[in-house]
């Protein structure tokens, strides 16, 4: 199983879009996928099921150091299950004291290592103890992030601690690359941001443009591809991921 992080400390970057798109995409390809919603805003879960009326989420993963299996879900989509989220998982902030608290996810993930192709995790605007489980049980980090001056200006801190987890904990641990979000491409804002952001790392070739689809869709409750599979959005998301699939070829 490969399990990818889709992190940002930055709200507004795209990382549940990018989360619930890529981890569709992949069950549309046949593969095995488990979208993990590590945020307690729960907007990942919102588009499949209500979180409110769950009876298990990742709140016990945290709080009971409960398997995924248990609380894992099957969605409507093929292939595809979720670990869902609630409001109650910021409760579980409090582990940050614990001595293992860092390995909580990587420990609940480990019986699926065999029954998984990939598992998606939608991490929280934050540098979290949630944030923290996230990349300690990952393979690879994506980071979405938008050509704007104040995304540049949390890189620096989300850097610092990929490298740190990868010296410490996890030393297979890699970043995968940047994908920009909402972009304007002709914008002089643009231009001049996104060679500052190569240098802290490598950006995908595909981006995802700023447009309508992909707010619509979260409205409709579907993927960008099944609300309209002909935006431009769509296209550029199945971009991102045959460029995803190719990078683990590598």
């Amino acid at each position: 199983m490969i399990v990818v992080s889709i992190a940002n400390q930055k709200g507004g970057e795209g990382k549940t879009t990018t989360s619930l798109n890529l981890a569709w995409g992949l069950a549309r390809r046949g593969k095995k996928t488990l979208l993990i919603d590590i945020d307690p805003q729960a907007n990942s879960t919102g588009i499949f099921l209500n979180p409110e009326g769950l009876e298990k989420s990742m709140h016990n993963i945290f709080q009971s150091k409960a398997k995924i299996r248990e609380v894992m879900v099957k969605t409507e989509v093929e292939n595809l299950n979720i670990a869902p989220s609630r409001l109650t998982l910021a409760e579980a902030e409090t582990i940050a004291a614990i001595v293992d608290a860092p390995y909580i996810l990587r420990d609940a993930l480990a019986d699926l290592e065999k029954e998984m192709d990939f598992c998606v995790i939608d991490c929280p605007p934050s540098l979290s103890i949630f944030t923290i489980n996230a990349l300690v049980a990952s393979n690879y980090v994506i980071i979405p992030l938008q050509a704007e001056k104040f995304s540049v200006d949390g890189i620096l801190g989300l850097q610092q601690t990929i490298t740190s987890i990868k010296k410490r904990i996890n030393p297979s641990l890699e970043i995968m690359g940047a994908l920009v979000t909402q972009l304007k491409p002709q914008t002089l804002l643009t231009k001049t941001i996104i060679p500052v952001l190569t240098k802290y790392f490598r950006i995908f070739d595909n981006s995802i443009s700023d447009g309508v689809a992909v707010g619509e869709s979260h409205l409709a409750r579907k993927s960008v591809y099944e609300y309209n599979k002909s935006s431009r959005q769509a296209q550029e998301y199945e971009g991102f991921i045959e460029e995803f699939l190719n990078e683990l070829k590598k």
